[in-house]
Parts: C-alpha cells; sequence; structure tokens
C-alpha cells in the first residue's frame, strides 16, 4: 500500500445503487483529473474538477482508495487517488456519461483494478450511527 501524494483525483458518483462514468470520447472513466502539485487539499481539487466537467457541487466525498490508473486520453497511468461522492447540489448531464449499477459493469471495458473498484463501492452499504 503507497501513502504517496496522488497525482491524480477522481470521483465515483453514487446515486441509487449506480456509478456514473464519464464519456471521455469513445471511452469511459471517472470524473476527476490532475492533482495540481501546489494543491494541499484533494477534496478540493476534486470539487473543482466535479464543477468544471458536471456543474455541480459535491457536498459529501469520502476517501476510498489509491492505485495506478490510466484514464481515457492519458498517455501512461498516473497514480491516483479515488473519492466516492455520496451527495452534490445540481444534476449530472446526462449527455457527460453514463450510469452503471453493478450488474452493468462488464458492459463497459474498464481496467480490472478500477472494475474492482466499482463494484466494492456499488456493493458496500453504508450505515449512520448517532
Amino acid at each position: 500500500m503507497r501513502d504517496d501524494r496522488p497525482e491524480r483525483v477522481y470521483g465515483i458518483l453514487v446515486r441509487e445503487g449506480r456509478a456514473f462514468l464519464l464519456r471521455r470520447g469513445e471511452a469511459f472513466g471517472l470524473p476527476g483529473g490532475e492533482f495540481r502539485p501546489l494543491a494541499e487539499d484533494r477534496k478540493v481539487e476534486l470539487r473543482g474538477h466535479l464543477l468544471d466537467q458536471l456543474g455541480i457541487v459535491a457536498r459529501t466525498i469520502w476517501a476510498q482508495g489509491a492505485f495506478d490508473y490510466q484514464a481515457p486520453g492519458d498517455d501512461r497511468p498516473y497514480f491516483s487517488g479515488f473519492y466516492t461522492v455520496w451527495e452534490w447540489d445540481g444534476e449530472v448531464p446526462e449527455s457527460a456519461g453514463r450510469w452503471v449499477s453493478s450488474n452493468e459493469l462488464s458492459e463497459v471495458t474498464l481496467p480490472t483494478s478500477l472494475r474492482i473498484l466499482l463494484l466494492s463501492v456499488l456493493t458496500m452499504q453504508a450505515l449512520r450511527t448517532t
């Protein structure tokens, strides 16, 4: 397990048992992108990417994991941090991508590590305690 500073940050938007995949040309990936060298807060950077790419304002973000990932359009894999986004303001544009359930993940070409992470997130049940 690595504890390095990620080069990229990506969000896994979760709604009603589905995760959002951003359309990048003919491929699909997660919304997000570069974690700028002088940036200090991963969640702030991710919020900026989500606002720029989807027009939404993330409210609830949880750290999920990190591994080397080559997003569609990247020339190589980058060490990337992944974060689940459970609540946001605004609507994700329908034309921006595709919502998939755990059963629909096999219909989309994704790296194995990302497919496993998405399956884990989609099968996880969160309980709120008081």
